[in-house]
């Protein structure tokens, strides 16, 4: 049975359909009627949220594997069930594999409102077929974790190792299968391997394919009382370290319009063009209405004045009014801040790692070194994946600080070419560009649009942006260079004016001229 957002609406209902949610809503009514909803678990499975997956739907898709009941029903994705089906015979007893519905399955359709209570979407399926997927993927997912935790050397050549498509496929939000399913299972199957080993595989997970180096510090960050949510969860809060109370309900991202106060987090959407584009509409028409209902030597002025204003370029002269006070690059689609070679060409500011393998919350610019300070990052083929998804699991939680989102944000702002993520890669900030060219990794940070975040001033990324914004605005060099170009801007821009006022005044006299002999006056 596929998946269905409105199972029931007006234009697809029928007498059939109305029967089968009645049944539905009924059972779940009566089965419902005695569960105490303290005891659920968290929801912590989101979708991804419209805004974001404009921006790139493969990175938020499953190209091999789908995994709990948002992907695993995809006919693309069906070849995989083989593979899941031998991965789990490999870790069950023969006497298990024989009674795998009564001893899991089963057991798992009595938690059905457990089950949902951890995804946000609606999912028409019945209980039968939602056991059937849990317990099926996750059990795949722990025979991955136990192989891939199996190597030596986990960054090291395997066919599970790496940055490969089934990497990728695991961390993705809408394919995470909730660490109290994962427990639930293991006491159904009774495996050998505790759960504390099971956290341990998705710890070494985390620590071999987390873009950013993770402390042991954060590793104390989950105890008893504390255990994440799922494999992303835990990658999120290894990195960001966020010491808030545990999020746990969806806050959806509405399409809001730009700038509106209860935006949480927004992409930028240009929509200047557009208004350009209706104002001179406008403008023709204007002119088309004076052509009509004028006299015949007016007529014969508008014609070649619409000849003129039918090519003029009228978008790229408003753009040059429209950007007139953009300096050095400040584009919306990037956060306000020079990028890493101008920072180093005309400011001295120099781009170093953290010691000590700090995080995020340890971005600073230090004034007396002229120095920004950021965090290891080392990339591959799957970071821009896992960057936009941990991206959008921290958008999708109620109490998150969106500190991720800002360091996002910062990386996009200050990496423009390739010559940036040279200088990078050459101070230690960015490490494994093995497998990425730098004009690769220059285009993965620019296609990642600004994030548009609330303001806080206790963010320790806004104060550093802050800080080299000021020191760098204080350089001489930098005054100059702005104040040239602003010039040198300014009389392009008037220069342009006054040569298209000039060629109307002259097309208009010629006009004149040709309508009313001016060879009477001035001759031949």
């Amino acid at each position: 049975m596929a998946l269905d957002k409105n199972p029931i609406s007006p234009k697809t209902s029928s007498p059939s359909s109305a029967r089968l949610w009645e049944e539905r809503i009924s059972n779940v009514f009566k089965k419902e009627s005695e569960i105490h909803f303290d005891h659920l678990p968290p929801l912590c499975v989101f979708q991804v949220p419209k805004l974001l997956i404009h921006q790139n739907p493969q990175a938020y898709t499953p190209q091999l594997v789908g995994m709990g009941p948002y992907h695993h029903l995809m006919p693309e994705l069906y070849h995989m069930e083989r593979y899941k089906l031998a991965a789990i015979k490999q870790i069950l007893d023969p006497s298990q594999i024989l009674n795998f519905q009564h001893i899991v399955v089963d057991k798992l359709k009595q938690m059905d409102p457990m089950i949902r209570a951890c995804y946000s979407r609606f999912m028409d399926l019945q209980e039968g077929t939602l056991a059937w997927i849990i317990a099926i993927d996750g059990l795949f997912l722990i025979h991955v974790l136990h192989t891939l935790s199996s190597y030596d050397d986990f960054r090291g050549s395997g066919c599970l190792s790496g940055d490969n498509i089934l990497t990728r496929d695991i961390i993705l939000l809408e394919n995470q299968i909730p660490v109290v399913l994962l427990k639930e299972i293991l006491n159904l199957v009774e495996l050998s391997s505790p759960f504390d080993e099971v956290f341990l595989m998705l710890l070494r997970f985390c620590e071999a394919h987390s873009p950013l180096k993770i402390s042991m510090e954060s590793r104390n960050f989950f105890n008893d009382s504390r255990q994440p949510l799922h494999l992303l969860d835990l990658m999120y809060h290894l990195i960001v370290k966020d010491k808030s109370p545990e999020s746990c309900v969806e806050v959806p991202i509405q399409e809001i319009q730009k700038g509106s106060p209860e935006t949480k987090l927004i992409v930028n959407e240009e929509d200047d063009d557009d208004q350009d584009q209706d104002m001179f509409e406008s403008f023709e028409e204007i002119i088309d209405f004076v052509e009509s209902v004028g006299p015949k030597p007016t007529r014969m002025i508008i014609k070649p004045v619409k000849d003129v204003t039918n090519v003029i370029p009228w978008t790229t002269i408003s753009g040059l009014f429209r950007t007139a006070t953009k300096i050095d690059g400040d584009d919306e689609d990037e956060i306000t801040i020079p990028s890493v070679a101008s920072l180093w060409r005309y400011a001295r500011v120099k781009c170093s790692p953290i010691l000590q393998g700090g995080s995020i919350c340890n971005i600073e610019f230090d004034e007396h070194e002229a120095t920004l300070y950021l965090p290891v990052i080392t990339l591959n083929s799957c970071s821009e994946v896992i960057l936009r998804n941990l991206v959008a699991y921290e958008a999708s939680m109620l109490k998150s600080t969106l500190e991720f989102a800002r360091y996002v944000n910062l990386m996009n702002g200050i990496v423009d070419t390739a010559e940036d993520v040279r200088m990078l890669r050459q101070n230690g900030v960015i490490k494994g560009t093995s497998t990425l060219s730098d004009q690769e990794t220059a285009d993965l940070f620019n296609g990642m649009k600004r994030f548009f975040t609330k303001p806080d001033k206790r963010s320790n990324i806004e104060v550093a942006i802050k800080k080299v914004n000021e020191y760098y605005d204080r350089r001489m060099i930098v005054r100059l260079y702005r104040r040239m170009k602003k010039n040198a801007d300014v009389s392009w821009k008037i220069l342009a004016l006054v040569s298209f006022i000039l060629t109307l005044a002259m097309l208009a006299f010629q006009t004149f001229c040709e309508s009313f002999s001016c060879s009477r006056f001035w001759g031949a």
